[in-house]
């Protein structure tokens, strides 16, 4: 290993998208000493570079107008919404939008040159701007050089330094460690705060520019004793996977104009498992409703926009490049051709699950500050908003932007543990001196057996997530120990995946504690929504000096919220497939298609 590049500054920022750059941007401008670090380049990957839309009320929002479109947001969250924190999203998504249109952000305009204010997916109420996310962050790149923050790209950080050496810690943050890409340049970074930015977490799924986004700001707050929330509703799913041909970005606003899900005896199925919102539903409620007309012999389906007039195939095109590009590649004319449709669920982020955060973006670990959607997105939580964690990133990164900067002016550096340095580093760089063949793509693979089928991922219960959790923790325990890198993009990957899979099982351990369905969670076992018994957030983190993690329930303050959650038990109709409706067959249909993960591991 080279000899660390050691860099002390006011406030490390981890990761550049639309949050962490507007907290690197606030912080700065209070002051502060301000070094940003993106594994990738700024604007040029992760989730905002395929935003095609931003939640954008048009006007400051008071009184009953306020408490309008809270109510949507609440519904649309299924009732888990921190009210507290979206009564402040609502009052300020207004002036963040502004100042963003102020530094040359271009959002769509009408004829007239006036702001174009649209809905999209999930919204009836809440209106939202057009806006190419890529185009946008290259304005804010610009921003960012000029302010004065340190940029440095292609590094990645893989863990946080603690004041007392320990994880989990109990003191507070000190700093964080990082390794270039390509390069292996080991980088000791001395912070008063870390504000984290690091996106969503997926599986290797090849996903809108986001491959990278494996979950890393998850697990090293894990790791170091954050509280993560909304763990049990990460089930990511998308739906258009397009003629079995390509894959592309876009849905929320395909599903803005007004495009239509049909089935191959040409019905409308999406009422059927949204009755709310039908075709606007939630990219889960669509992706499950598409694979159960499939299993249930109604499929292929198909995405239907012929009716939709020229100006809306317009928009969607200035907006969503990339769908242009890809349509004119395949030879496609929405308004002329079907479009067939295939979805995939794997463990992922959805809405808001991740790090637990008040509402200056403060984890409960001393310095350590977390924005956008590496986080439980309180405004959220679950539920469907097509355009609002963008904006949720916006709000997010200034506010903790400001407050880290605050709070760096009246204090010295923490100490730097020089023996925690050193193991951290031992342990991040070990694959490079192993020997043999299994690879990151293996454990990948073997992850994905374990998490695709579909007893887990559209029809679980108790025995299937407990299978599915003791299948990943396997994996961990013989696997992760044995994986080789032969080179540093190996490596990458290699600490990537081991992060990602101590997300998974957190996920696994939340989703056995929450025994109703609601969002993107569906139990056939519970099949219910119970306002009585679960109007309350999963808390898990790490237990003291263990890797278990401790689960704990935090119940929402209904009696103080000015928007009610409707009392009761609800049940829903999960149209579950005869062949998963009992564990032997589920477990016979499985079998079927693969062999067990623990079969292959032996092998």
């Amino acid at each position: 290993m080279r000899e660390p590049i050691k860099i002390r500054t006011d406030i490390l920022v981890v990761g550049g998208g639309l949050g962490g750059v507007r907290a690197a941007l606030r912080a700065r401008e209070l002051g502060a000493e301000v070094v940003l670090v993106e594994k990738a380049i700024v604007s040029r990957a992760g989730p905002m570079t395929y935003v095609h839309s931003q939640f954008a009320p048009d006007r400051l929002l008071e009184g009953e107008e306020l408490l309008r479109w809270m109510e949507e947001f609440v519904v649309g969250a299924n009732y888990l919404a921190d009210q507290d924190w979206l009564e402040v999203y609502l009052r300020e998504s207004y002036f963040r939008i502004q100042e963003l249109v102020e530094l040359g952000v271009p959002y769509v305009r009408d004829e007239r040159g006036r702001l174009k204010y649209n809905l999209v997916r999930g919204h009836k109420i809440g209106t939202s701007l057009g806006v190419d996310g890529r185009v946008a962050m290259e304005v804010l790149r610009r921003h960012l050089k000029r302010s004065g923050v340190r940029t440095l790209e292609k590094v990645m950080v893989f863990d946080l330094l603690t004041a007392d050496g320990h994880h989990p810690t109990g003191e507070r943050i000190s700093g964080a460690l990082g390794v270039h890409i390509r390069t292996g340049q080991p980088y000791v970074f001395e912070a008063k705060a870390v504000i984290l930015n690091t996106g969503p977490f997926f599986p290797k799924i090849h996903y809108a520019f986001s491959d990278h986004c494996s979950g890393d700001g998850h697990a090293m707050a894990l790791r170091v004793g954050a509280e993560l929330t909304g763990m049990e509703f990460a089930q990511f799913a998308a739906w258009s996977y397009f003629n079995r041909q390509f894959f592309t970005p876009g849905q929320a606003k395909i599903q803005g104009i007004g495009a239509r899900f049909i089935n191959s005896l040409g019905e409308e199925f999406m009422p059927r498992y949204d009755p709310t919102w039908g075709n606007m539903a939630g990219l889960f409620q669509i992706a499950r409703g598409i694979a159960t007309e499939n299993l249930e012999g109604r499929g292929p389906c198909y995405v239907d926009m012929r009716h939709c007039s020229e100006e809306d195939i317009a928009t969607l095109y200035k907006v969503a490049p990339s769908v242009e590009r890809a349509f004119a590649e395949f030879g496609i004319n929405p308004r002329r051709d079907l479009l067939r449709v295939d979805p995939f669920v794997v463990i992922g982020t959805m809405s808001g699950n991740g790090i637990r955060i008040d509402q200056q973006a403060r984890s409960n670990v001393d310095g350590l500050f977390a924005v956008g959607i590496c986080t439980n997105v309180p405004i959220m939580m679950t539920g469907i908003s097509g355009s609002s964690p963008s904006t949720f990133s916006n709000v997010s990164g200034y506010r903790a932007g400001q407050a880290a900067a605050r709070m760096a002016a009246q204090m010295s550096w923490p100490p730097i543990c020089e023996h925690q340095v050193r193991d951290l580093f031992k342990q991040f760089f070990a694959p490079l001196a192993r020997r043999g063949q299994l690879r990151p793509s293996d454990i990948w693979m073997a992850i994905g057996e374990a998490t695709a089928r579909a007893s887990f991922a559209l029809f679980k219960n108790e025995e299937h997530i407990v299978r599915t959790r003791d299948e990943l923790r396997t994996i961990s325990e013989t696997l992760l120990s044995r994986v080789t890198a032969p080179d540093m993009h190996e490596l990458v990957k290699a600490n990537e995946v081991r992060n990602y899979l101590q997300i998974a099982e957190v996920v696994c351990e939340a989703m056995l504690v929450r025994r109703e369905s609601r969002g993107e969670l569906i139990r056939t076992d519970y099949p219910y929504v119970d306002n009585e018994e679960w109007l309350k957030w999963v808390v898990i983190k790490r237990e003291n000096r263990s890797d278990g993690v401790e689960v704990s329930l935090w119940p929402l303050p209904y009696h103080r919220y000015p928007i009610p959650a409707p009392p009761g038990k609800f049940p829903i109709d999960l149209h579950v497939p005869d062949e998963y409706t009992s564990t032997e067959s589920t477990l016979l249909n499985d079998e079927s298609q693969n062999a067990s993960v623990r079969e292959k591991l032996t092998s």
